[in-house]
């Protein structure tokens, strides 16, 4: 059945207690991910899960409780990576905002978010197989992944749309949200693993290196600095 009721799930996650435990729970989740990813939730067994990351049958109960559980508990791992990469900057964002900003502040912090995005969605650290589950999660409709969603909404969403609303001088209204979205939009086109119909297969890149970022980060940097400028002149 698909992980579609929270309330049904008995998830018994319980991080290991030392280096071994920790190591084990962490690679069964790395191979939760891509065998999630491959076969879908329906597609997987725990018999497979259990064969790929090398761990007897029992211990998915005993660190997850079901199949279900090591479900949400990988999402869980994508959503306190994502944490990890962008709590910092949401927490900048939040406290510029609680103050009086000029509009040149907000749009440095906004270009900050931006640049933390960019590091996100191209980095390697990120689970390789992140991108293909959480695209066939979303096929799947499956309510396990609101958890991420509601962590990207909260620390890169959210944060972004108040920043342009503000550097705007606007409420948050449909077009700050729209612009918002567009200028993040332009990072999702790099993203890891992609699909063949990314930025990534079309400029022939089969890695995103240290060059290649910083001129993705300056391109988009420009690009967001003039989207920003322009609409500060229109609604000026």
């Amino acid at each position: 059945m698909q992980p579609n009721s929270p309330e049904t799930v008995s998830l018994r996650y319980r991080p290991g207690t030392h280096a071994k435990g920790e190591d084990t729970l962490r690679r069964i989740l790395e191979v939760a991910i891509e065998v999630f990813a491959e076969e879908g939730y329906e597609g997987a067994s725990t018999r497979t899960l259990a064969d790929r990351a090398k761990v007897n049958l029992p211990a998915i109960q005993y660190y997850f409780g079901s199949k279900e559980g090591l479900y949400r508990a990988a999402i869980d791992h994508i959503a306190k990576f994502v944490e990890s990469r962008m709590a910092a900057l949401a927490a900048q964002a939040e406290t510029l905002l609680a103050g009086d900003p000029t509009p040149d502040e907000l749009l440095r912090m906004l270009l900050a978010m931006l640049d933390g995005f960019v590091d996100l969605v191209t980095t390697d650290d990120a689970p390789p197989s992140a991108c293909l589950f959480i695209t066939r999660a979303e096929v799947e409709d499956a309510t396990a992944l609101d958890a991420l969603h509601n962590q990207m909404m909260r620390l890169v969403s959210q944060p972004c749309m108040d920043l342009v609303a503000r550097a705007l001088g606007r409420p948050l209204d449909d077009e700050a949200k729209i612009r918002a979205s567009a200028i993040l939009g332009q990072a999702l086109m790099f993203k890891k693993k992609g699909t063949k119909m990314g930025a990534c297969p079309l400029l022939g890149w089969d890695a995103i290196n240290e060059t290649r970022l910083q001129t993705l980060k300056t391109i988009l940097r420009e690009q967001t600095t003039a989207i920003i400028r322009a609409a500060m002149d229109k609604n000026s």
